[in-house]
């Protein structure tokens, strides 16, 4: 981390997460907390750093995105007052065509949170082209040009785990598009992973860039039953030794995890890849709980976060409604974030956070006494709670909602001083 003790910035959100600099430059320089904020984001206007990982609140990152066939950029721009009103902490753009790294500059004027990007798309969506050494590093780096804050970059492939993967009993070889472009290229072409192989490379980008990379992982499991197998483990033997060499390198990492888990198998699992990785923050798609809830799974991923946020997961995505069949709309992540902070305040409160206790309570007196208003400004999304208070003619303080009405404990049960 390029920050000083005496960066302001880094000083503020230090603050903000009750923690002191010198703890938290230390947490850095162990690995075990990662401080985001591009050499870009510096001079940024309303720019908000973030800290993740050891002793800090847990994160959403909204995912975002145009499909391969998609090239319309103003229909993510237009749509990302939507997304912003639900607070996420980052944005990822996962666009899996050339039209992203316009979109990443675009981007990077209006949303004033973290920017991520997956740069894995950039370099291998046209894989017939055998790229020279300068040539891969030229777009690795045009792909940060936007002034990203963290780049995902799919390191957890070589051809011994693409072997290892077509020899697995896994119901999925792999979930990840990323790993699916590297595994062709590889195949293609008869060589190891570019991103291996010329990491020495990206590493003085992202230290001149101030960068964090995100080791993003092939083989996240797409199925409850292959959580856990040998594959998965050989990978993370893999990004735990890349990392390494990225922290000597002087830039911080992020570890990308999660995939399908079953519920009892996360409390077992996530601590374990966190302990394998080296106490790293981890950056979780899911954990999704089960694999039958079409249409439903913003849920999954809300309980995932709940219990997996409790035993290690430091930043979530924001699963839609629409995964595993549809691009989501803005609405459709908007709402995934906001499931996502339930599970996040709940895990706050769990862990004696004082400002989210005091929250809790001032919203609870304020329901003793049927106050509307005072509850929609301690309410999550006081929009929101403005919005169905108002549906629901409760505008006068005292009033009973319409569930009890006149049989409201509030109001027929006597407290004394009330």
């Amino acid at each position: 981390m390029s920050s000083s003790s005496a960066d302001i910035q880094f000083i503020e959100t230090c603050a903000a997460e009750d923690l002191a600099p010198e703890d938290a430059a230390a947490a850095i320089a162990t690995g075990q907390l990662v401080f985001l904020r591009s050499a870009a984001s510096r001079i940024q206007p309303d720019f908000s750093p973030l800290l993740v990982g050891a002793g800090t609140r847990r994160k959403i990152s909204a995912l975002i995105g145009l499909g391969p066939k998609d090239t319309d950029r103003d229909k993510i721009v237009q749509a990302m007052s939507v997304i912003l009103a639900a607070r996420p902490d980052a944005v990822m753009d996962l666009t899996t065509n050339p039209e992203g790294i316009a979109l990443r500059r675009e981007l990077k004027e209006i949303v004033g949170v973290l920017l991520g990007a997956c740069v894995t798309y950039d370099l291998f969506t046209e894989p017939r082209k055998k790229l020279s050494r300068n040539e891969f590093l030229e777009r690795f780096e045009h792909g940060l040009a936007g002034g990203i804050d963290f780049v995902l970059a799919h390191f957890g492939m070589s051809p011994a785990l693409a072997e290892m993967m077509t020899r697995s009993d896994r119901i999925m070889p792999t979930t990840s598009r990323g790993g699916g472009l590297i595994d062709r290229y590889m195949r293609i072409h008869q060589c190891d992973n570019p991103l291996l192989e010329h990491l020495d490379g990206i590493i003085d980008i992202c230290r001149r860039l101030e960068v964090v990379v995100d080791l993003g992982d092939v083989f996240r499991p797409g199925a409850t039953a292959d959580a856990g197998d040998e594959t998965k483990w050989a990978e993370i033997q893999l990004l735990a030794d890349v990392r390494k060499q990225i922290l000597a390198g002087g830039v911080q990492v992020l570890c990308e995890s999660g995939g399908h888990i079953p519920l009892h198998r996360i409390g077992e699992l996530i601590p374990a890849y966190k302990e394998a990785l080296g106490g790293a923050p981890l950056w979780l798609a899911g954990p999704m709980v089960i694999d039958n809830a079409v249409s439903l799974d913003s849920i999954v991923n809300t309980i995932g976060i709940a219990t997996a946020g409790a035993c290690g997961g430091d930043m979530f995505a924001s699963i839609t409604q629409a995964e595993h069949y549809a691009m989501p709309s803005a609405g459709d992540t908007a709402a995934a974030v906001r499931n996502a902070r339930v599970a996040i305040t709940a895990l706050e409160l769990s862990r004696g956070n004082a400002t989210e206790i005091t929250r809790q309570a001032a919203m609870s007196r304020a329901r003793r006494k049927n106050a509307w208003k005072t509850q929609a400004e301690h309410a999550m999304y006081p929009d929101l709670a403005n919005q169905v208070f108002l549906q629901q003619d409760l505008l006068t303080d005292g009033k009973p909602c319409t569930i009890c009405g006149i049989y409201c404990p509030h109001v027929v049960t006597a407290k004394a001083g009330r």
